[in-house]
């Protein structure tokens, strides 16, 4: 079942790229802090490399879909949903045929995937399409968590609990919304 799901969300991810989208809004992302940022709203530590990103997609009126599909390198995002989507379907595998897996090693093994991994080599060229899959993903599961671990681990846009520096944020969805957020911040 769930492998039908993400199966599902892959096709439409893959068909609304194909296809285009539009919305009237206008956008910006500049990306410049190398300075850790107390969001005194949720009491989390926004931790920032020293790398600049720089989007015009987003902007408090919210994101423009056509001007990101047209920065997007389709063939990136062709490649960074099917690398993830293989990473999952081989993790389900090693799950039906040993199930004491996931006790022993749990599901964060993906991110030892060679899969995972190519996706994090691709570098800031793979920013835009993960973020467009969390954004345009109806779901909120292992499939988008994975996205946005590994937009978190390109952008470098981290956010801490403050009282005990763990992971800010428990969902794909919230890590997207901070993520935003922070964009906007920088207009």
């Amino acid at each position: 079942m769930k492998r039908i799901i993400l199966g599902i969300v892959l096709i439409n991810i893959l068909l609304i790229v194909l296809t285009g989208c539009s919305n009237n809004s206008k956008n910006i992302i500049t990306e410049n802090d190398n300075n850790n940022v107390t969001n005194n709203q949720d009491e989390i530590i926004e931790n920032v490399d020293e790398s600049k990103i720089e989007w015009n997609e987003i902007t408090q009126n919210g994101v423009d879909e056509e001007l990101l599909l047209k920065n997007m390198d389709i063939d990136v995002l062709k490649s960074v949903a099917a690398n993830l989507q293989s990473a999952m379907d081989e993790e389900l595998k090693e799950e039906r045929e040993n199930p004491e897996i996931v006790i022993t090693e749990g599901w964060a093994r993906i991110f030892n995937k060679e899969q995972y991994k190519k996706v994090i080599s691709i570098g800031k060229p793979a920013m835009k399409p993960l973020y467009w899959i969390l954004y345009k993903s109806e779901n909120n599961g292992e499939y988008e968590y994975i996205c946005a671990m590994a937009l978190q681990e390109i952008s470098g846009i981290t956010f801490e609990n403050e009282q005990d520096d763990s992971i800010g944020w428990v969902t794909a969805k919230e890590y997207l919304d901070l993520f935003t957020k922070k964009v906007i911040s920088q207009e």
